[in-house]
């Protein structure tokens, strides 16, 4: 079944002061390992990823995640479409609890029927059809 991986996971794995850090490493070896089959992630949450790991440890951190996140067989990448940003755009409008890239992360997961994202972040909660959750099952 897909899955939509959220930005806060790779965070989380990334950085060991992170409240959640075990549990993002948890989730990033289950992808690895594939007890977590047909990860996906966007384009923006690709974005905002390496951007926030080159603004809290810099360049080449910010690039081995880069390398580390594109080099993974485990992940498959989904472009935001015209449609998803639309989509996204009324999703920002509606619920106050997401991100711009959470709206367009839940315009892609409407879109392309998932119903399951791996997330630290509440907000997906307010989302009917969303179902978040941080720990790989099993």
């Amino acid at each position: 079944m897909a899955c939509l991986i959220d930005t806060v996971i790779f965070i989380a794995a990334y950085f060991p002061r992170e409240v959640h850090h075990q549990d993002g490493k948890e989730v990033i070896a289950a992808i690895e390992s594939q007890r977590i089959r047909e990860a996906l992630i966007t384009d923006y949450i690709l974005d905002e990823t390496v951007t926030f790991v080159r603004r809290r440890a810099g360049v080449e951190a910010s690039n081995r995640v880069l390398d580390t996140l594109l080099g993974s067989a485990n992940l498959k990448f989904m472009k935001i479409e015209k449609t998803h940003l639309e989509a996204g755009i009324a999703f920002f409008k509606r619920y106050d609890t997401l991100s711009f890239t959470d709206a367009t992360t839940v315009a892609v997961m409407k879109d392309q029927g998932i119903d399951l994202i791996y997330s630290f972040d509440s907000g997906f909660d307010s989302v009917p059809g969303v179902v978040r959750v941080v720990k790989p099952s099993g």
